[in-house]
């Protein structure tokens, strides 16, 4: 039969319990602000990317500056209903991917390093 544990072992186990307790919530609390943290920098990302495009747009069309999102969504719209554009979409993703693939292709085969940038 286990003996009755004293007042003082109890209240060494207690003291145990209580900093294990501690170091798991810290450690709780350093995953979550992890997580915060990478979940901002996907945020920020694609806010830079989205200035980036909107900063195109301005320079390529600086009449755009003055409309509201209203009309510049219907203005998109309209551009991006034209068969010309929709073609010029196309060959450009079509083109992006298969740089894309091409390039996983020569890292996977180690004759190249791609790392690409994009600003």
């Amino acid at each position: 039969m286990e003996k009755p544990k004293t007042l003082e072992q109890l209240r060494a186990e207690k003291e145990r319990a209580e900093t294990r307790l501690a170091q798991e919530q810290h450690k709780l609390n350093r995953l979550e602000n992890r997580k915060r943290y990478l979940e901002k920098g996907e945020r920020t990302k694609r806010t830079h990317r989205l200035c980036n495009l909107g900063g195109t747009v301005e320079s390529l069309a600086p009449e755009v500056k003055d409309l509201t999102r209203t009309e510049m969504t219907e203005l998109m719209e309209h551009i991006f209903s034209l068969s010309e554009v929709q073609r010029a979409v196309r060959h450009m993703a079509i083109t992006h991917i298969s740089q894309a693939n091409r390039e996983k292709e020569w890292k996977a085969d180690g004759t190249i390093s791609s790392e690409r940038h994009a600003d």
